[in-house]
């Protein structure tokens, strides 16, 4: 973007050379038409003093050239700059004087002659008397009579060429004198004699000099005040106005960034000083309304900091009122399933201990006598019976273990220990890998030894159940401030986020064969001896349980990390 600065002198640049050039050329020609006019006039007076003198008419009417030489004299003095190229005087017979400056090379001889000489039979002019003495009418208003022609010699000489018949001296009657005088005749006209002619030839080198120093004398200077005039104009615009406003376009950008303290320098008393005292005091109020309003800002920013934490304390409340809740529920929950299945347990438990003795008693009263040699459709019935006993008695042992809300017998545990023996009591696959990741030392814990190895073996079930297909096994165990925290981490399917809250609940399973006990006794469990028993799960890409569990505090004790990998 072009700035105004560059704008305001390419403008002014071009305004004063057009100035510039239209005021030299007008001087230039109207100084060479001034010299022209001048050169020309000097010409006519020439040559008509020299047509008057009577000693030229005497030296014609009696063909004297000795005559000349006076009157020629007296026209050279006035020549003072030089400027006659060459004088021509004949009578109607011969030319009687020829004469050329010396700086002339050419010859007289290519000099033309002049139109007049060569039309003798043109009058000349008109006079009359008047109290000042003889007027001749100028011979400006007659080009037809007095000739002037721009000749040519060659490329360095160029004259002014005015040549003249010589007329006959007339004499006036008293009469026509008097008349003349007194203004009662016209112009006499007559028909007069010519004695000879005389060409006079100017020449135009002269008024070039001058001409060439009128350019070096005045229009160069001239041009140059211009130019100069107009340097200091543009100088005097960028000072005091452009370089202000410029001034206070670069402070107007601060101040648009931000940067309310830049003001301007107030240097004059003019518009461009009350320009800049009223934009220091619009900064000014601006800079105030900016603070007022950071002020508020401030303000603001605090109220919704403290919202936000008390919005974050109120919603950890709310988790931990959820989460209590759903405990709350959940145990409920568990002590009323508890105490259905503790009912139902003892009731289902003697009838199938009995159908269990019965099925005992006929295998061996009939098995070994081979009651029933050949039917082993028989015998296989008996042995599915028998199966589904077993099962029945196992899934109500499960119930009266649930519902058994004995009080855990602690006693200080090395959870390493358990873990270890929970994986020695499990078969896990081969396309199962484990890792066991146990910050050591990790301290000794009151807890139902029993129990809790119920609760891995449950949750290392689960990890390998999830992972049909193979996948990774993780294990890791350590101590968090006043709690031991261990994580068993599958890489299996993952649990739908809209089931998560219900996996804790009795009876619910995902299995096709599970009674949905695991957990709610795991749970139960942990939950006895004071801990809590969490997920963390991502569908498709697996499962932690997080089981923790509280322990004393261990002092100076130095982790160290055992890591093996099966």
């Amino acid at each position: 973007m072009m700035s105004i600065r560059t704008k305001l002198i390419l403008f002014i640049s071009t305004l004063i050379i057009i100035i510039g050039a239209l005021s030299c050329l007008f001087f230039l020609v109207n100084s060479k038409k001034q010299q022209e006019d001048a050169l020309r006039r000097f010409g006519i007076s020439l040559i008509m003093l020299f047509a008057q003198d009577d000693e030229v008419k005497h030296a014609l009417s009696y063909t004297q050239p000795a005559f000349l030489d006076a009157p020629i004299k007296r026209i050279k003095a006035l020549d003072t700059e030089g400027e006659i190229g060459y004088l021509r005087i004949s009578n109607t017979q011969k030319i009687m004087v020829e004469e050329k400056a010396p700086w002339i090379t050419a010859d007289m001889e290519k000099i033309p002659i002049g139109d007049t000489i060569q039309s003798p039979g043109v009058s000349f002019t008109d006079r009359m008397w008047t109290r000042g003495g003889i007027r001749y009418i100028d011979s400006s208003r007659n080009p037809d009579i007095l000739i002037t022609n721009n000749i040519v010699i060659s490329s360095i000489h160029e004259f002014y060429d005015f040549s003249l018949p010589i007329i006959e001296k007339h004499t006036f009657s008293e009469e026509e004198f008097a008349a003349q005088i007194l203004g009662e005749a016209d112009v006499v006209k007559e028909d007069r004699h010519i004695l000879g002619f005389i060409q006079i030839g100017l020449s135009r080198h002269k008024l070039h000099e001058r001409i060439h120093a009128i350019v070096r004398r005045s229009i160069i200077p001239m041009g140059i005040t211009i130019i100069a005039g107009g340097v200091c104009i543009t100088f005097f615009l960028t000072k005091y106005i452009i370089s202000p406003i410029k001034h206070m376009a670069n402070i107007t950008l601060d101040i648009a960034k931000g940067n309310l303290t830049r003001t301007v320098d107030i240097r004059s008393k003019d518009e461009i000083g009350q320009l800049s005292i009223n934009f220091n005091q619009m900064t000014k109020a601006l800079k105030n309304s900016y603070d007022e309003k950071e002020k508020i800002m401030v303000q603001l920013r605090e109220h919704i900091t403290n919202l936000f934490q008390t919005n974050k304390e109120l919603t950890k409340i709310n988790e931990q009122l959820n989460d209590a809740q759903e405990r709350l529920v959940r145990s409920e929950k568990l002590a009323v399933i508890g105490k259905l299945a503790s009912g139902i347990g003892h009731e289902l438990r003697n009838p199938l201990g009995c159908i269990k003795n019965a099925l005992f008693s006929i295998k061996k009263k009939t098995l070994p006598i081979g009651m029933f040699p050949d039917n082993q459709r028989i015998n296989q019935l008996i042995e599915i019976v028998e199966k589904e006993t077993e099962r029945s008695i196992k899934i109500v042992n499960d119930l009266l273990e649930f519902s058994r809300t004995t009080k855990p017998t602690v006693s200080p545990t090395n959870i390493h220990s358990l873990i270890e023996s929970s994986l020695s009591r499990l078969t896990i696959p081969e396309k199962i890998k484990r890792t066991v990741h146990i910050e050591e030392p990790l301290p000794l814990i009151a807890v139902d030894a029993t129990q809790i190895e119920q609760v891995f073996i449950n949750l290392i079930q689960n990890a390998c159940d999830a992972m049909p297909m193979g996948g990774l096994l993780t294990i890791h165990a350590q101590k968090e401030n006043s709690s031991l925290t261990v994580t068993f981490t599958d890489t299996g399917y993952g649990i739908p986020d809209t089931i998560k809250n219900k996996i804790f609940d009795p009876l619910f399973t995902t299995k096709p064969k599970g009674m949905g006990l695991g957990l709610a006794i795991s749970f139960n469990i942990i939950q006895r001896h004071g801990g809590n028993i969490d997920l963390k799960s991502k569908e498709g890409e697996g499962t932690s349980f997080i089981v923790t569990l509280p322990t004393e505090k261990a002092s100076g004790t130095k982790i160290q990390t055992t890591t093996y990998v099966t």
